[in-house]
């Protein structure tokens, strides 16, 4: 699986946008500045969210593809084998 290590930090890397962005809107409401930065603020995080997903369905594919790869390499193994 060549490149899933940074496919993975990607994909935790837009979960902690999701997770961060809620809170510094919040922050920026209560310092006074909250409307157009909020705006700005929640588009973020819907689009943390569908970056989050399709990153999730890519990997599971690739994890997908793997196993199944492997697992077809294993069985030609054992095949070969006396």
């Amino acid at each position: 699986m060549r490149g899933g290590l940074g496919e993975t930090l990607a994909v935790l890397g837009f979960g902690l946008g999701m997770l961060l962005t809620p809170f510094v809107r919040r922050w920026a409401a209560s310092d006074g500045g909250g409307g157009p930065l909020g705006e700005v603020l929640l588009v973020c995080e819907a689009l943390f969210s569908v970056a989050f997903l399709f990153g999730l369905v890519r990997l599971l594919i690739r994890g997908g593809r793997w196993l199944a790869r492997a697992s077809v390499r294993r069985g030609r193994r054992h095949e070969e084998s006396p």
